[in-house]
């Protein structure tokens, strides 16, 4: 077991807790009407916390705290939700998310994994109170995500919640996240955008995003590739391929040795490739840096791989997941780029989670279930540091919050909400060596906790100071 130290002293509790009951009482925004979530009662009581109270199970009744989102809980329980794709074309990472979170739940309130190796957490719910679960689908769609959202937040009181695959997805609940003042926790969303002009106070961004990746690549890429390169991008045509386009250029041509060799975009919906693909053989690029993701991708380096192009021109996925190249079997070797975490990680903490996910669903987990998992485990850590779900004290708590777990050495930075931690450059393996990892990725090279200043763009885009927390 391990265990970290404390982060706040209790002089400074009690400061937090000053502000709080000077605060003001934020209202909750109107119902958006329909269904479409799926409700999961784990039952089960708050117990005996230490910390005495009322009836609610915890010490955050309201005596020390003005109502504020949805605080305080209700009963014995807290409702924690779950946003994320587990349908269409972002469904197989979605569905990766949703059995992390189910599974952070369980042993939140059961005990196992994470929760027994961390003694900041019980395995007897969140100071007491138990987890009670709802989730809902987003489809990839910005809009249904409010939907869904909004209904959590009115019908089911949802203290906070995480999931999500997409970055316009992401970028539409961090806004809902900062009107309602509850606390959410993205997935693996990777425009710059959601860490620069998008920033939110009760957002907390976990993973990479364009810029991350672009250094990164920066970094390991030509020791990895040579310094004598042509660098093509094909991506698509909107926040997250623009970005991840404009990151490669930056650190791998404009700061780095590589050349241009110019671009196509691909419009939003569309799947056939083939013009993108003849403007890269065209340009004589020896390299490509394909800003695709899921499904779209996969499908994107089928038709590479069908135009007998992948034999010739090293592809670079700056956001590569294993499902990604799973579709591509043995073509999917050689293939680069960056992941949050794998499973095979230098890591005892992460082995905890792969043991104990595997035991669980009888595979090996993705970097998406990990997300959901890990992000579950630092709100809780972080709301029993704080003593209350109390929604500015925890966002306040987060802010200064260290770890470190499966991500590795990590933290928050309070000016925006990017996470620092170490990174993987991975590439796509073949059918042998898929089977001995267990993951059609492998990973190259390891970065340390990695992240440009909070003077240096994108964090200069972040107007944190504008986002209230709510007490003021």
């Amino acid at each position: 077991m391990t265990d970290q130290p404390a982060l706040t002293d209790e002089s400074r509790r009690r400061y937090l807790k000053a502000i709080g009951t000077a605060g003001l009482t934020a209202g909750l925004a109107g119902c958006s009407g329909g269904g479409g979530s799926e409700t999961e009662n784990t039952g089960g009581g708050g117990g005996d916390d230490s910390s005495g109270g009322d009836t609610s199970g915890g010490d955050d009744s309201g005596e020390d705290y003005e109502p504020i989102g949805n605080f305080p809980p209700e009963g014995n329980s807290v409702s924690i939700g779950f946003n994320g794709p587990t349908s269409g074309a972002l469904g197989p990472d979605g569905q990766d998310q949703e059995k992390g979170f189910d599974l952070a739940v369980k042993h939140l309130n059961e005990g196992g994994g994470l929760v027994d190796y961390w003694d900041r957490l019980s395995g007897d719910g969140i100071m007491g109170y138990q987890i009670e679960p709802t989730k809902a689908d987003t489809a990839g769609s910005a809009d249904t995500a409010q939907d869904n959202i909004d209904r959590m937040i009115q019908r089911d009181n949802i203290q906070f919640w995480t999931g999500g695959m997409s970055s316009t997805v992401t970028m539409a609940m961090q806004n809902v996240a900062q009107r309602e003042k509850v606390p959410f926790m993205g997935g693996n969303s990777t425009s710059a955008g959601i860490s620069g002009e998008n920033c939110s106070r009760y957002y907390f961004h976990p993973t990479f995003h364009a810029e991350i990746i672009g250094m990164a690549m920066g970094e390991a890429a030509p020791s990895v590739l040579g310094e004598d390169r042509s660098l093509f991008h094909i991506y698509m045509d909107y926040s997250y391929g623009q970005s991840n386009r404009d990151a490669a250029r930056k650190y791998l041509t404009e700061q780095g040795p590589w050349e241009d060799a110019g671009g196509a975009a691909i419009a939003e919906g569309e799947t056939d490739h083939s013009s993108q693909i003849q403007a890269l053989e065209d340009s004589g690029a020896d390299t490509l840096y394909f800003s695709s993701f899921g499904n779209f991708a996969a499908s994107g380096l089928a038709q590479l791989r069908d135009a007998g192009l992948t034999d010739d021109i090293d592809v670079i996925i700056p956001h590569v997941s294993a499902f990604t190249l799973d579709p591509l079997g043995a073509d999917a070797e050689g293939v680069l780029g960056m992941e949050p975490w794998n499973p095979n990680a230098d890591n005892e903490a992460s082995q905890v989670f792969v043991e104990s996910y595997q035991e669980e669903y009888d595979e090996t987990p993705n970097q998406s279930s990990l997300h959901t998992y890990e992000s579950m485990m630092v709100y809780a850590a972080a709301v029993e540091e704080a003593g209350t779900f109390h929604p500015p004290t925890v966002v306040r708590t987060l802010e200064e919050f260290e770890w470190s777990l499966a991500w590795g050495d990590s933290s928050y930075r309070a000016c925006d909400h990017q996470v620092e931690r170490p990174w993987y450059m991975v590439q796509g393996v073949g059918d042998d060596r898929a089977e001995e990892l267990g993951i059609r990725t492998e990973i190259v090279e390891t970065t340390d906790p990695l992240v440009y200043e909070c003077s240096e763009f994108p964090a200069t885009n972040c107007a944190m100071g504008d986002n209230e927390y709510g007490d003021e």
